[in-house]
């Protein structure tokens, strides 16, 4: 909760986190897709469900990750909004600090 910039008495009782979806506005299941009962959504990559596939270095993902909260949590018009599974790999394939909102 420090991250956020959060101490004490301040932490929520709750952390509100995006929502990730299919193209079509559905939860993304990972279970589902793990046990082969649903598809990866178009625009999604198998290193969202095994971290270890990341096509890069462990430091590389961080880093990526990293910026992409950054982009999240600067933002509450970014933070409490669903994003789709395609919208999160183009986020963390392009290292970047900003996002831009319509």
């Amino acid at each position: 909760m420090t991250a956020i910039g959060l101490v004490g008495t301040q932490l929520p009782t709750r952390l509100f986190c995006p929502q990730v979806v299919t193209g079509t506005g559905a939860k993304l299941s990972k279970s589902l897709i793990r046990d082969s009962k649903a598809s990866l959504p178009d625009g999604s990559a198998p290193w969202m469900l095994d971290t270890r596939m990341w096509p890069g270095s462990l430091s590389d993902y961080a880093d990526r990750l990293l910026g992409m909260a950054d982009v999240l949590l600067a933002d509450p018009r970014h933070f409490f909004r669903a994003y789709s599974a395609g919208e999160l790999g183009r986020l963390m394939s392009q290292p970047t600090r900003s996002v831009t909102t319509s």
